[in-house]
């Protein structure tokens, strides 16, 4: 959905740190939060049927999955090898969940590269990304975390390109 109207509007001191702190907790600018709770306030009220039809205008297509992976992360001398459920994948990226009470403990806004590794369908071998994390969710019962491709191994990424088409 494009944004082309700006809306201001005054608000409390008090309320407005609240915001820059639940911001803060979803690696999130106080823009973007303040947009995704009128989403979803107009959503539950089923006022933004409208928008239903609207195409994603990611760069990439997303495939919505639920494959268990693996990500390790370089804590102090060696990697840390974690298990995560990778929620859906793209040519970009990928969005990560795992339940908090798990071994994995990073902090909002905090979260380190790593690298994700799974199998994609029938493929005999793991394809392996190294990952940045852009941003990082509450969703209750457990943490989601989004993050990009970096320097992506080519044979990877084509084996990726046919799980996906």
């Amino acid at each position: 959905m494009r944004k082309e109207v700006i809306y201001s509007l005054r608000m409390s001191r008090e309320l407005r740190d609240a915001l820059k702190n639940a911001a803060k907790d979803e690696s999130r600018t106080v823009a973007s939060l303040l947009d995704k709770i009128i989403k979803d306030y107009l959503a539950q009220k089923g006022l933004l049927s409208q928008l239903d039809g609207v195409k994603d205008q990611r760069w990439f297509t997303r495939k919505e999955i639920y494959k268990p992976a693996t990500i390790f992360v370089d804590e102090k001398s060696e990697p840390k090898k974690l298990e995560i459920v990778v929620l859906n994948i793209s040519l970009g990226g990928v969005l990560i969940g795992y339940p908090k009470n798990s071994d994995i403990s990073f902090s909002p806004g905090q979260v380190p590269r790593f690298e994700l590794c799974m199998n994609l369908s029938e493929e005999k071998r793991s394809v392996c990304f190294n990952c940045e994390a852009s941003r990082m969710t509450d969703s209750g019962y457990g943490v989601q975390v989004a993050a990009s491709f970096i320097d992506a191994d080519p044979n990877d990424l084509q084996l990726l390109r046919s799980y996906l088409n």
